[in-house]
């Protein structure tokens, strides 16, 4: 597998109440408030039909396309940026548990964590966002240009952001399915990327020298490490971490079996496991 694997590195701290009364005090964000509370609930489609209308460029490479239709989200946050890993981004879960629908939304913007919290339900205004495949994980986000300056999908601004999010009641957890990776792993891939699920086995690291989840001696181009865990029930799974995640240093026990949670994601036909924070790894 190549080495540039979606650096699933998009950190959960402050209550999200106080800002919900009030905008930002810090001078940057001094011109809108922290989210739209004029929008109003309508046309809202799914995830899975989202997904399925723009399924050519969510698989297609460093593709991506305007969402022209006023249509809306309606969803629960299921992950944001606590812990480092999975930065820049949060994960967007509707649907049932026996048919979910997940998406990511890229944002130009660090410590969501402090906004934005996990079983928090939102709508979100599709109409002038993009979206498109990053590993063929479906994405909103905004046009970038990658080191070879070919446009792809990426991040949106901030302020594009919580311009098109209505915040509806207060975060809860209890909305957030954990599903044994046994239970997805051979099922659509353009579904199931972007779940929360609980796998259990065994660690080896790249560099048997460094027995850590991520040293900056082993990262790639994306400051990331990729181990394998080696699944009881058979197989393996990719982990992929950050460099600059909280627990990068976390020591990895040679032989030790692990219960690891954390965000699936694909890079083309292959399952990686993003882990959101150190309680994450159960020992």
């Amino acid at each position: 597998m190549k080495k540039s694997y979606i650096l699933f590195t998009f950190i959960l701290g402050l209550a999200v109440s106080s800002c919900q009364d009030s905008g930002w005090e810090d001078d940057v964000y001094t011109n809108y408030t922290i989210w739209n509370k004029t929008l109003l609930e309508h046309n809202v489609i799914s995830i899975q039909e989202l997904k399925s209308k723009y399924q050519g460029y969510i698989t297609g490479q460093d593709m991506f396309a305007e969402i022209t239709t006023d249509s809306m989200l309606r969803g629960t946050v299921i992950c944001t940026d606590d812990g480092g890993n999975l930065t820049q981004q949060l994960v967007l879960q509707d649907g049932t548990k026996q048919n979910p629908g997940f998406i990511i939304i890229g944002v130009n913007m660090n410590a969501l964590y402090n906004y934005i919290q996990p079983g928090q339900e939102i709508l979100f205004s599709l109409k002038g966002a993009f979206i498109g495949g990053y590993g063929q994980n479906g994405q909103l986000g905004y046009p970038t240009k990658n080191a070879k300056e070919r446009e792809r999908i990426g991040r949106m601004s901030q302020q594009d952001f919580w311009s098109r999010v209505k915040f509806l009641g207060t975060p809860d957890p209890s909305r957030i399915d954990t599903l044994d990776f046994d239970a997805v792993k051979n099922l659509n891939k353009d579904q199931w990327a972007g779940c929360i699920v609980r796998v259990r086995g065994t660690i080896t690291t790249v560099n048997p020298e460094h027995m850590v989840l991520a040293s900056p001696e082993d990262a790639d181009d994306g400051n990331g490490v990729t181990n394998t865990i080696h699944l009881q029930g058979g197989g393996t799974l990719a982990v992929r971490t950050s460099t600059y995640a909280d627990f990068a240093s976390y020591p990895i026990k040679p032989d030790h079996v692990y219960t690891i949670y954390g965000v699936l994601s694909r890079y083309v036909d292959d399952w990686q496991l993003g882990i959101r924070t150190m309680s994450d790894i159960v020992e």
